[in-house]
């Protein structure tokens, strides 16, 4: 019984599960309500174990990505979402950008595992 919801390999991980979220307005939800400090330690670990991360996932099609292993693909793509406020703006909350509450992609809650185009 997997009880971390990650694959075995990634349980070194398990304390960043808040990250893996499945949407990306969830993904940047998490990134706008975490300190800068919460950033930087989920922003520093990713970056040394994605590449294992994606080596992983990238066995399998995507569509066939699930349970743990959609968790892990979910982390990874918070990694995105994250390297702004690390990368850039050195700020989980900046003063001037577009407030992330009006940004609303109309991809959001297309399944990127599914088959065929998003609607």
């Amino acid at each position: 019984m997997n009880d971390i919801q990650l694959p075995e390999q990634f349980a070194d991980l398990v304390r960043f599960l808040p990250w893996a979220r499945p949407t990306e307005v969830q993904r940047n939800d998490q990134r706008w309500s975490s300190t800068l400090e919460e950033s930087q330690a989920f922003y520093t670990t990713m970056l040394e174990r994605g590449p294992a991360a994606l080596e992983y996932l990238n066995r399998l099609p995507l569509h066939d990505i699930r349970g743990a292993d959609r968790t892990l693909l979910n982390m990874c793509l918070a990694l995105a979402e994250c390297s702004a406020t690390v990368e850039m703006y050195e700020n989980p909350q900046p003063k001037y950008v577009f407030p992330i509450a009006r940004f609303v992609p109309v991809h959001d809650t297309w399944d990127a595992g599914s088959k065929g185009a998003a609607s």
